[in-house]
């Protein structure tokens, strides 16, 4: 298994166990706070995402050819991934929200 495929497997196990806290806390809120906390968590995942990627683009300027490549697209990669669990776990917590509210 190549770095990349091993880096975006350890994001997406961490952006997972995050969607997991999203969850449980999802039993003790009425659906509007619900709503509220995934909505910040979402944005707060995002924000987090962006930084990474960022710090992680400063870390390639110091590589030369391939390797510079190569850092950027995992720095990208990352990135992505991290985004669209941020957004899985949104959008289920807004489904959940929406259950809650209609029972």
């Amino acid at each position: 298994m190549n770095r990349l495929m091993i880096t975006l497997v350890a994001s997406l196990f961490a952006m997972s166990v995050g969607g997991v806290a999203i969850a449980a806390d999802a039993a003790k809120m009425d659906s509007k706070s619900m709503m509220a906390k995934a909505e910040g968590d979402y944005k707060a995942a995002k924000a987090k995402a962006h930084g990474d990627a960022e710090a992680a683009e400063a870390q390639c300027k110091k590589l030369e050819g391939d390797a510079k490549k190569t850092c950027k697209k995992d720095a990208a990669a990352k990135e992505k991934a991290a985004k669209a669990e941020a957004k899985a776990a949104y959008d289920k917590a807004k489904a959940d929200a929406k259950a809650m509210k209609k029972s």
